[in-house]
């Protein structure tokens, strides 16, 4: 079995000429789970291919019980951004769709950075699971993978 996500279609305020003039950039929007040793946080996160780490924004490490005072460090760059610092700690994170469930443990990094979302990339996450963007579809379907650590 694998999870399926319909693409979120996010309203922009001009046709994107790419797209043909749409007024929507189809995006892979998923429910993640994460936790600490505390209380688990549910958010909307972006599946994205070309991200080295799964990487969520500092502010929450607090929240969920994750102390990151002693975390190993890293750096990380993206589009039009230069670099910036990641702290990097295990965490339980968990995707689901209506039919089912996968919870794992996994290293992800947190930044202090702006983000509109959390970047779901390889580290962490999309290393455990194929995954297939259907661009046809604007559907994105995961499946586990061989090296899926969790229930």
């Amino acid at each position: 079995m694998s999870l399926r996500f319909p693409y979120d279609l996010q309203q922009v305020p001009y046709p994107v000429v790419s797209l043909g003039g749409r007024w929507v950039r189809p995006r892979p929007i998923v429910p993640v789970l994460i936790a600490g040793t505390g209380v688990p946080i549910l958010l909307y996160g972006r599946l994205d291919s070309a991200a080295d780490d799964t990487i969520f924004s500092e502010h929450l490490a607090a929240r969920i019980g994750v102390d990151l005072t002693e975390a190993p460090t890293g750096v990380a760059t993206g589009v039009a951004s230069g670099p910036v610092t990641v702290r990097y700690a295990q965490v339980t994170l968990c995707l689901f769709d209506q039919h089912q469930r996968y919870e794992w443990l996994g290293w992800v990094g947190f930044t202090a950075a702006r983000l509109n979302r959390p970047l779901l990339g390889f580290a962490g996450c999309l290393q455990f699971f194929t995954t297939t963007f259907h661009g046809d579809l604007e559907v994105a379907e995961l499946a586990v993978n061989r090296l899926y650590p969790g229930t």
